[in-house]
């Protein structure tokens, strides 16, 4: 399952981990649509009020929180694969109301792991990219389907490479824009939407600028939802999805993998711990 680094409460005992992949065990006396044995993936709820961590041998789930993971697809690659696209696809087409064909969605921290699937699933829902991103992911984002890709490092007046009006949704995946200044690059009706404000003040304070207008300013708390988990692993077995994997741990090499996970700058993807066979 995926080390997700952080704590779901703050009062002892602590669990982590958020992501997960395995096989039902056993189902409530109401459950009808999972049978014992099957393998399935999802995520456990962003939630102070959640009292389980993934990082363990066994998790409780809602029976429409998590989905069946198809044969093809691998449990490593089922567990990574869970919070980052589903919350590129609930901004994009929940909150974005990105149009079904023809859109314009500009991504910033396109190589990123939650924009790096926003990219993909754009592209998907039939929208042309453009795409912010540091140098070393040009490639890969450009790989991975972006019309254009701007050099952040490279190019210093970002907002100037844009033309008014232009995007039917901004996803901002690091909060670092401006909610003030980005929202004059959206279409009338356009939507601009930030997981995690660097700057709230300046976030309030666009969504007051906005509160005359059709366009919107708006965040975003990812859900788990068994129909958006059967959509991804869908993507993933046509290959319309791709994620990457770093690296692999066995559950007794722990503390390794929280290292590894913590390498911002080396890390090339996912970070994977085999919880299977216990300490």
């Amino acid at each position: 399952m995926f080390i997700g680094g952080m704590v779901h409460k703050r009062t002892d005992p602590l669990f982590c981990g958020w992501h997960f992949s395995g096989i039902v065990e056993e189902v409530g006396s109401k459950v009808s649509d999972f049978q014992r044995g099957i393998e399935v993936f999802g995520h456990l709820p962003y939630s102070s009020s959640t009292t389980q961590g993934s990082l363990s041998e066994y998790v409780t789930v809602k029976s429409d929180a998590l989905a069946v993971k198809l044969k093809s697809v691998e449990m490593d690659m089922a567990a990574a694969s869970t919070t980052e696209p589903l919350t590129a696809l609930q901004a994009l087409r929940d909150i974005g109301k990105l149009p079904k064909q023809g859109g314009h969605v500009l991504i910033n921290g396109a190589g990123g792991q939650v924009g790096s699937c926003a990219v993909q699933i754009a592209k998907v829902l039939g929208s042309k990219v453009t795409a912010i991103c540091s140098t070393k992911d040009t490639d890969k984002v450009t790989e991975l389907g972006a019309t254009t890709v701007i050099d952040r490092k490279k190019t210093p007046d970002i907002l100037g490479q844009l033309e008014p009006g232009e995007f039917d949704v901004i996803f901002d995946t690091p909060g670092k824009l401006s909610a003030r200044k980005i929202s004059k690059f959206l279409k009338p009706k356009g939507v601009y939407v930030n997981p995690s404000p660097d700057d709230m003040l300046d976030f309030l304070l666009g969504k007051l600028f906005t509160l005359f207008s059709p366009k919107s300013i708006s965040m975003i708390m990812v859900e788990p939802k068994k129909a958006d988990f059967e959509q991804v692993m869908q993507w993933l077995e046509d290959s319309s999805l791709r994620i990457d994997i770093d690296s692999v741990h066995d559950i007794k090499n722990c503390a390794a993998a929280m290292e590894r996970q913590n390498d911002s700058s080396n890390k090339k993807g996912r970070v994977v711990v085999k919880v299977e066979g216990g300490f």
